[in-house]
C-alpha cells in the first residue's frame, strides 16, 4: 500500500481514507455518490481494512459528529498531513485539511454516563464542578479509554503511537518528558475550550514570554516549564506542564503544551493546601489500584502579542 501520510483525494477534495468496512456498509446511493473518490483512492493508495489503520500514526481517527445543518457524518479515518509538531499539533482541527468541509460546531465532551455509573467520576464531578478541564481530564483517566463520548474536543492516540510521538516531540532525551510505552494520548482541537482557556491564561503568557529574546527575536529554550497557581481550573488540570516548540509567526505566539497525566503522593511540605492535597492523594491511590489510566496530553497554544 502507498504511503498513508499526506494522501489527498483529488476527487472528493479532502484527505479521507475509505476502508473496506466503510464501503461494505454503504447504501447503494452512498456508494454511487462516492464511487469516483473510491476509485481514485484505489488507484493511488489502495483500500485498507480498519485493522490496518488502527493505531497507525500516519492517520487520524475522526469520531462521528453532526454538522450545524443537521447532517450526520460517520466516524472515519483521515490521512495525517504535514509535520506533527508544526503542522498537526499546532493547527489541529477536526477536518485536518484546509480544503475539507469544516465542522461548524465543536461540542464539549459529555461524560454524564460515566458520572452516573462510576462513584469516583461522580465524586470528581462534585469536587471539580467549576473546573471543567480538571473534571474532564480525570474522567478520561477514569474511563480507561473505553466508551469515550463520540462528540469531543479531542482525538485519541493509541499506544502504538508512543514511539512516534516521543520522536516528533523530541522527548526521548528529556528528563521527565519521555512517554512510557503502552500509554494512550489525547490531542485537543485548537478551537477547543481547553485550548482557548490555556491560550488566554495570563499566567501562561507571562511565563513563556520571559524566555523570549528581543535581540535575536527567538526563544532561549524549546522547552518551557509552566506552573499554574492562580487559575484553579488550570492548576488542578495541568498544574505543571511543558510548552514545546515556542515561536512567533506574524505577531502570533504558537506552541503546544505537553503534560503527562499521572499522580505522585504529596505531603504537606510539598502541597500545603489540605483540600488540594487530599484530592491529589486520592487520585494517586486510584492510580495504584489501576482505576485511573495514565496518559499524555497535547494542547495547541496560540495568542496574539
Amino acid at each position: 500500500m502507498a504511503n498513508l501520510k499526506d494522501f489527498f483525494n483529488k476527487v472528493s477534495n479532502d484527505n479521507r481514507i475509505f476502508t473496506a468496512e466503510d464501503i461494505g456498509e454503504m447504501s447503494g446511493n452512498e456508494y454511487l455518490q462516492n464511487e469516483k473518490a473510491i476509485f481514485h483512492q484505489l488507484k493511488n493508495l489502495g483500500i485498507p481494512r480498519q485493522s490496518q489503520l488502527y493505531g497507525n500514526p500516519d492517520v487520524i481517527y475522526v469520531h462521528s459528529y453532526t454538522k450545524a445543518d443537521g447532517t450526520h457524518v460517520k466516524a472515519h479515518y483521515r490521512s495525517r498531513n504535514g509535520s506533527f509538531v508544526t503542522g498537526y499539533a499546532t493547527n489541529t482541527n477536526n477536518t485536518y485539511n484546509s480544503n475539507a468541509p469544516k465542522i461548524k460546531e465543536i461540542k464539549s465532551t459529555d461524560f454524564s454516563n460515566l458520572e452516573n455509573s462510576n462513584f469516583w467520576a461522580k465524586y470528581n464531578a462534585e469536587q471539580n464542578a467549576n473546573r471543567p478541564d480538571a473534571r474532564e481530564l480525570m474522567n478520561i483517566g477514569l474511563s480507561g479509554f473505553k466508551n469515550l463520548p463520540v462528540h469531543s474536543e479531542f482525538s485519541v492516540f493509541q499506544p502504538e503511537a508512543v514511539e512516534y510521538v516521543n520522536s516528533q516531540l523530541n522527548t526521548k532525551n528529556s528528563k521527565g518528558l519521555e512517554i512510557p510505552k503502552n500509554w494512550n494520548g489525547i490531542i485537543y482541537d485548537k478551537n477547543s475550550g481547553f485550548s482557548k482557556r490555556l491560550s488566554n491564561s495570563p499566567e501562561l503568557q507571562e511565563q513563556v514570554m520571559k524566555y523570549y529574546d528581543n535581540k535575536t527575536k527567538s526563544f532561549t529554550s524549546n522547552q518551557i516549564l509552566i506552573d499554574f497557581k492562580q487559575d484553579k481550573n488550570l492548576g488542578y488540570s495541568i498544574g505543571h506542564g511543558t510548552v514545546l516548540n515556542p515561536r512567533i509567526e506574524n505577531g502570533e505566539f504558537k506552541a503546544i503544551l505537553f503534560d503527562k497525566y499521572d499522580f505522585q503522593w504529596l505531603n504537606k511540605d510539598k502541597l500545603p493546601n489540605d483540600n488540594t492535597r487530599k484530592l491529589n492523594n486520592k487520585a494517586y491511590i486510584l492510580q495504584i489500584l489501576k482505576q485511573i489510566k495514565n496518559y499524555y496530553v497535547i494542547i495547541p497554544i496560540r495568542f496574539n502579542l
